[in-house]
């Protein structure tokens, strides 16, 4: 399967909190077949904002988690309305996330699309394409970072 599809998009987070968002990545994973349960999914998400922030700044988190319900490694995209605290490392709300599916084994594959996907993000045109895309704009904007 692909690492990323337009299924795994949703510019229309509804959450207003961390949790909440957290909560609607876990269901999109499952929904995509990228995770098993999405109640274990949560908790290692929630386990891993434990750890620290996911919070980049300029409003994007990285919400990350290897994780033994996660079937394959996988990219989600999130986008909502609402400004979410997050606790970021530039002390702002976050309203645009991208959520790292890794099963727990794949630690090396993990570091690899963080990095590559922390790198592009101190690109102003490519967070405003992320912040302002359709959901085929994203696909293609972040798949081209990620393959």
């Amino acid at each position: 399967m692909e690492i990323m599809m337009t299924s795994g998009i949703n510019v229309a987070m509804q959450g207003t909190t961390k949790s909440e968002i957290l909560r609607e990545f876990a269901d999109l994973a499952v929904a995509n077949g990228k995770v098993t349960d999405a109640a274990g999914f949560y908790k290692d998400l929630c386990l891993r904002e434990g750890e620290s922030t996911t919070g980049f700044g300029g409003g994007i988190a990285i919400p990350h988690a290897k994780s033994a319900f996660v079937s394959e490694v996988g990219v989600l995209v999130g986008r909502g309305a609402n400004l979410v605290e997050w606790e970021a490392m530039d002390g702002k709300p976050v309203q645009c996330w991208i959520c790292l599916l890794v099963p727990e084994t794949g630690g090396q594959e993990h570091l690899r699309l963080l990095s590559q996907l922390s790198r592009k993000l101190m690109d102003p045109e490519f967070v405003g394409k992320l912040k302002t895309g359709t959901e085929n704009e994203i696909l293609a904007l972040v798949q081209g970072v990620i393959s």
